[in-house]
């Protein structure tokens, strides 16, 4: 991809400051990988919807008017792949799921639902904040984590790297157990794929990092808004 093609290196109002915060926002990995979501898994389609919406914002005659440039560019990226899969007028999309849940292991959870577009803008916004917050705390954090293995460091690493993952997969899909399980067993095998182990101690290992994650989360995360 090719930025800053024919758009001007100077806003309308006669300062760079908004054409710099929009380069990082159009090549953030983020943004794209909203967009494939959007486009159904096509990666072309979605990279001439982040180049086209790029291009047109850069455009905007009085920038100032944009009070969030971030949630204005999601906004016109997702009517930009509609139009490109023929979807002009769509007003819901999937969800990405919730964060953390009271009831994890119900048969259901982490299952998207559909909520109105500005909700899910909201949504990445937040996500965007927390992981700001986990990554000023970590070390404050980190030392909050039991440590439940013979290496309680590692262990506690595990768990603020699976917290930071949780919080990325919100962004671009739905987070299941099995996910989150995966995530811990390929970080720290010797632990959550120790040879010999009973499936029950298996079990419980992941049970119990779950908990420690979703605990760590609850230190950054509103519960109201989860």
């Amino acid at each position: 991809m090719h930025w800053g093609c024919d758009v001007p290196t100077i806003a309308a109002d006669g300062s760079p400051d908004f054409q710099r915060e929009l380069l990082v926002i159009a090549t953030d990995p983020t943004i794209m990988n909203l967009a494939r979501r959007w486009a159904r898994n096509d990666q072309e389609t979605a990279e001439d919807a982040v180049q086209a919406t790029y291009g047109a914002v850069a455009r905007v005659k009085d920038p100032a008017v944009i009070e969030n440039l971030r949630a204005y560019f999601c906004r016109a990226l997702q009517r930009e792949v509609n139009r490109l899969h023929g979807q002009l007028g769509a007003a819901l999309m999937e969800d990405f799921s919730p964060l953390v849940d009271a009831h994890q292991d119900r048969a259901d959870a982490g299952l998207p639902v559909s909520r109105p577009y500005d909700e899910v803008v909201v949504s990445i916004l937040l996500v965007e904040g927390y992981l700001e917050a986990l990554a000023a705390r970590k070390q404050a954090l980190n030392v909050k984590v039991p440590g439940r293995s013979p290496d309680p460091d590692r262990y506690r690493s595990v768990i603020a790297a699976a917290a930071e993952w949780v919080l990325r997969a919100c962004l671009i899909c739905a987070v299941s157990n099995a996910d989150c399980s995966e995530a811990l067993r390929a970080a720290y095998p010797d632990w959550f794929a120790e040879p010999g182990c009973a499936q029950s101690t298996y079990h419980q290992r992941f049970c119990r990092a779950r908990l420690d994650v979703r605990v760590l989360l609850r230190t950054i995360v509103n519960r109201d808004e989860l």
